[in-house]
This record gives C-alpha cells, sequence and structure tokens, in this order.
C-alpha cells in the first residue's frame, strides 16, 4: 500500500514543486557554483591544502557577481519597461 503512491510518480511528466516560488530556483545555483568553484581549483592549484581555502574564495566571488549581474539586469528591466 505505501508503495503504490510511488509507483505513479513518474519525474519528468509531474516534477515537484520547488518552481512554485520564483526565488526559490535561486537556490540551486549555489551548490552549483560550489562544484564548479572546487572541481575549477582542484585542477588550477599546485597543492590540494590549497583548495578548500581558494575555492571558498572563488565560490563568493561567483555568487557575488552573479548578484550584481541580476541587480543590473532587474535595474535594466524596470527602465525599458
Amino acid at each position: 500500500m505505501i508503495t503504490a503512491p510511488l509507483l505513479e510518480y513518474t519525474p519528468f511528466l509531474y516534477p515537484l514543486p520547488i518552481w512554485e516560488r520564483n526565488w526559490a530556483w535561486a537556490l540551486l545555483l549555489l551548490p552549483l557554483c560550489a562544484v564548479v568553484a572546487v572541481v575549477y581549483k582542484s585542477i588550477r592549484c599546485s597543492r590540494m591544502s590549497r583548495v578548500p581555502r581558494e575555492s571558498l574564495v572563488l565560490f563568493i566571488t561567483i555568487v557575488i557577481g552573479m548578484l550584481l549581474a541580476a541587480a543590473a539586469l532587474a535595474g535594466l528591466s524596470s527602465l525599458i519597461g
């Protein structure tokens, strides 16, 4: 009886309701930025002991850059119409 609802669920036809809130999709960018920062710094650093600190700095830089880009685009869209 418990498995019947699980068998009826099809992920691509009925996605999880995360998109009901307009800001919820932005939270999915944080793990993406973290993974990109760690992988990039793992490749570029000569010593693995430097990776955590440098990837944290890169993560913060990416997030701040995306926030500034979002603010600029929001300002531009409010000016246009």
